[in-house]
């Protein structure tokens, strides 16, 4: 049986076990059913009529040679007819079968002085150990059987994961690989559209930007009432950011920017930044207009940090950035006018966790003032905070006007 790659490991293990005795030996003997040129295939379990085996199968083979009848001198011409097979079924719907199971098995399908059949298939929802096998193959070669075969839940799997066996794997388990490789295609076409219409209405694909978007919960209909959402301040339902760019799967956002220092040592042979220290205030944020933002966003505030901040050496005056990340696939749409409210693009999200508009993995980084001019970004390492040396006062102080 030819193997389909990986399709098992994609899908995970079909629960044989959930099958009825009868319905497991219904699928196997459909499974059968193009393995050779049957001229009939019987059910004999279903009949009533088991004689230690579940079908039987009358194979015809054209074009065998048989002795012509008029050849008196017995040579070994003979003439082109066909020829009767005989196959015995057996199927068991086990997870284990040993060695010694295997052999009462096959004394039970071909008990002593028995006709013996051509051929024989034993198929089971087990991983046969390699002492089974032997068994099963040296009892029915001492039987006198031409043909056997020893399929186990691998085998069974690799049958029904191919195309022609599609409908089978859809009846007896509910599963469709050509149904399911329909639904990848529209779901990637899908993500695709969403990707040219967030490159077209917020940035290129390859450059760093700073628009504001507004984001919104798109099974949220309270929009713009944000009185009527009762953990709006921790857990809004929609949110202005800043957009800053595209990652390989979606789009990043800025949640949170903060004036920073970092002292930065770039290392051979790729110039690589080690951080030695940093430090940053919460004091001054930057973030943009949001009508729905109850935090005082104060401009004396932020331009006494400001001053401070252009105080450092230039070369360590840096920004704290908390990233986020939405995935195309969880972007329902991109309203590229937005509203009286929020007169810029407006982006419709699937949440991925209940408690934010993002995926799970935010970045934390440090972006020198530079940025746009070529300067490299440093993500915080696990050893952070112990890097962290204060150079923020706690309180600074008042700018000259």
């Amino acid at each position: 049986m030819a193997r389909i790659a990986n399709a098992t490991s994609t899908l995970g293990p079909l629960h044989f076990e959930d099958l009825e005795p009868h319905r497991f030996e219904d699928l196997v003997r459909q499974l059968v059913y193009d393995f050779r040129n049957w001229g009939s295939l019987e059910p004999t379990g279903r009949l009533g009529s088991d004689d230690g085996y579940d079908a039987r199968g009358t194979e015809i083979v054209e074009g065998v040679l048989t002795p012509d009848e008029g050849d008196e001198e017995g040579d070994d011409v003979g003439r082109a007819g066909s020829e009767d097979r005989l196959w015995q079924i057996q199927c068991k719907r086990e997870r284990s079968i040993s060695p010694k199971k295997i052999a009462g098995y096959i004394e039970e399908m071909i008990p002593t002085g028995a006709d013996t059949p051509y051929g024989v298939i034993f198929a089971a929802p087990a991983d046969f150990s390699k002492g089974t096998r032997d068994v099963f193959r040296s009892k029915l070669i001492q039987k006198g059987v031409r043909e056997f075969y020893l399929w186990g839940r691998a085998d069974i799997e690799d049958v029904l994961f191919q195309p022609k066996n599609d409908h089978l794997l859809y009846a007896y388990f509910g599963i469709s690989l050509q149904i399911r490789k329909r639904s990848q295609r529209s779901a990637l076409r899908s993500i695709l559209a969403i990707k040219k219409k967030a490159i077209s209405h917020l940035g290129p694909i390859d450059q760093r930007s700073f628009k504001d978007v507004l984001i919104r919960d798109i099974d949220d209909n309270r929009y713009p009432h944000s009185e009527l959402v009762p953990d709006f301040h921790d857990n809004p339902a929609w949110k202005m950011f800043h957009f800053v760019g595209h990652t390989h799967d979606g789009i990043r956002l800025l949640i949170r920017r903060y004036f920073a220092y970092r002292d930065v040592e770039y290392l051979p042979p790729k110039g690589m930044a080690n951080l030695k220290s940093w430090d940053f205030t919460r004091e001054g944020e930057a973030r943009p207009r949001d009508p729905w933002d109850d935090d005082d966003n104060d401009a004396e505030a932020h331009y006494a940090v400001y001053q401070f901040w252009q105080g450092l050496d230039k070369a360590k005056q840096a920004f704290f950035e908390i990233v986020g990340r939405i995935r195309y696939e969880n972007i329902i749409d991109i309203d590229p006018i937005g509203d009286i409210y929020a007169g810029c693009p407006h982006i419709y999200v699937k949440r991925v966790i209940s408690s934010s508009l993002f995926e799970r993995d935010l970045s934390y980084k440090l972006v020198p003032s530079d940025s746009f001019g070529g300067g490299r970004e440093t993500y915080l390492p696990a050893n952070a905070q112990e890097l962290r040396q204060q150079i923020f006062p706690e309180k600074f102080p008042e700018p000259p006007r």
